[in-house]
């Protein structure tokens, strides 16, 4: 699976806040996560939003076994792209590249199974990575939980 290229990767647009640019995408499914981890405890959470037209599914998942700081919030994009069962525009909203564009990330294989998941129901995918605006990203998805 390592190396699918069958997305698009766009930067955030600059001056462009969170909820401004969910009225410009108001026709895509949009997925955002946000996770923390203690690799001490190697434990880890996400929170992840499934956003389509007004609709919104909030999923959370706590006591994942990781090693890594960034596999939770990953793995929530995962579990919210699994829920997409029919073909639409799928926006991935992220504060880091994750893994999507890094082949060395060791989020790359489960990056590689969010674009899977998507492209097996016949979606378009397009990763925007909002950098600097992880802040603004999480008070979004808590007003909408």
């Amino acid at each position: 699976m390592s190396g699918i290229k069958n997305f698009t990767a766009v930067p955030f647009p600059t001056g462009v806040s969170i909820d401004r640019f969910f009225e410009q995408n108001k026709g895509s499914c949009i997925i955002m996560s946000a996770g923390r981890a203690s690799p001490s405890q190697h434990t880890g959470e996400y929170h992840a939003v499934l956003y389509f037209n007004g609709f919104i599914r909030h999923l959370r998942q706590t006591g994942l076994k990781t090693d890594s700081p960034t596999y939770p919030f990953v793995q929530g994009l995962y579990d919210a792209a699994r829920l997409i069962k029919r073909p639409c525009p799928v926006i991935i909203l992220t504060a880091s590249d994750a893994g999507f564009g890094d082949n060395s990330s060791p989020n790359k294989t489960c990056c590689d199974m969010i674009i899977s998941a998507l492209l097996g129901v016949g979606c378009s995918v397009t990763v925007t990575v909002a950098e600097g605006k992880s802040g603004e990203l999480v008070r979004f998805m808590e007003a909408r939980i």
